[in-house]
């Protein structure tokens, strides 16, 4: 009889095994990530990058990168650090007369609670001096966006020439 409750007991105790380890393997899932909120922060993040860019606001844009950024514009040596990155946007020419640059993001993946990208669209419109028919150059973007100690920024963006699309409005 004993070695019967014996046989029994290690029985037991080599199905329970499994099932306590299955029981630790769900219990060290990471918890969901909020793509929601990320995605407003991410959103609210381009607002400010569009209000930086129509103000030529320094201080602003500078708040939308990450320390350690890295900026590559087509054609041209990468630009490393929020302070470079901030003076050499600060740097470009003017728009055109009349011209506004609009932001149009079309794909936001969330890929971590930390890290995003974003790819999209910008789109310049202006109209010639002396010209009726409104022009629009558009270049794509992609970036990617960590969240920091100072939130979602700016980590690296890719950015093509900009190429007239041959369309006037």
């Amino acid at each position: 009889m004993k070695q019967i409750l014996a046989i029994a007991g290690f029985f037991g105790i080599a199905i329970s095994i499994p099932a306590c380890q299955q029981q630790e393997k769900q219990s060290f899932q990471p918890p969901a990530t909020d793509t929601t909120a990320i995605k407003a922060s991410i959103d609210s993040l381009g607002r400010v990058v569009q209000k930086a860019h129509d103000t030529k606001d320094s201080a602003l844009m500078a708040s939308t990168w990450a320390r350690d950024g890295i900026l590559i514009i087509a054609g041209s040596p990468p630009i490393q650090g929020r302070n470079a990155i901030v003076s050499a946007l600060g740097n470009m020419p003017p728009l055109p007369p009349g011209g506004k640059m609009e932001i149009y993001p079309l794909d936001i993946q969330v890929m971590s609670p930390e890290w995003a990208y974003v790819f999209g669209v910008d789109s310049l419109k202006y109209t010639a001096r002396g010209g009726i028919k409104q022009t629009v150059e558009t270049s794509t973007f992609f970036v990617l966006v960590r969240k920091t100690s100072e939130g979602w920024q700016t980590y690296r963006e890719t950015l093509t020439p900009n190429q007239t699309s041959g369309k006037q409005q």
